[in-house]
């Protein structure tokens, strides 16, 4: 109705208007944030799937995408120039209340990608029934997605599986804790695969 758009947000309906004249200021910061928004959303086009099960906590009405972006809008960054690029160890496909876990090893061989890691610092907090999700994203764009539940060991190992794959073929890896139930999750772990 004229400039108006109404829509429903957490039960509430809103009015909002919309401008009749559009100005697109360029300012340095308002450049360097489009630029940032746009290799958010290649990262979430990238990790879609694992971002839906890692951002199950504090939703109140917010997707997983917006959880996603919120978490790592600010601090997944690096400068190079004067052009923000991703930094794959800051960034989070996963953020939640559960203790992290420790990944001591990880390596690829003729299976794939095997993450070696310590659970013993998630105890008491993360229960056997609880899983170990693991990730990796491929430089042909491929992601890997591997899930097991943790069980009473200590020490475990998640299989991310791919023929002769390669250390040099992984562009980011990372693993994270996810409840039974899917409700609650830990912050995901960057690893750094060799």
């Amino acid at each position: 109705m004229g400039n108006f758009t109404m829509y429903s947000y957490n039960g509430l309906n809103i009015v909002r208007s919309k401008a009749t004249r559009h100005r697109d200021a360029k300012t340095e910061k308002q450049l360097s944030n489009r630029e940032r928004m746009t290799v958010v959303a290649e990262m979430y086009r990238a990790f879609s799937s694992i971002i839906a099960l890692g951002f199950p906590e504090d939703r109140e009405g917010k997707a997983p995408q917006n959880m996603f972006v919120s978490a790592n809008f600010s601090s997944a960054f690096i400068m190079a120039g004067n052009k923000p690029v991703i930094s794959y160890p800051r960034l989070l496909v996963a953020k939640g209340s559960l203790p992290a876990v420790t990944v001591t090893e990880a390596f690829t061989d003729a299976s794939g990608i095997t993450v070696r890691y310590d659970a013993e610092d998630t105890f008491p907090d993360v229960t056997p029934t609880d899983e170990i999700v693991g990730c990796a994203w491929l430089k042909t764009g491929e992601l890997l997605i591997a899930r097991q539940m943790m069980g009473f060991e200590t020490m475990g190992t998640v299989l991310l599986k791919y023929p002769n794959l390669k250390a040099t073929d992984v562009t980011a890896c990372y693993v994270f804790v996810l409840r039974g139930d899917g409700t609650k999750a830990s912050n995901s772990v960057w690893v750094e695969v060799t």
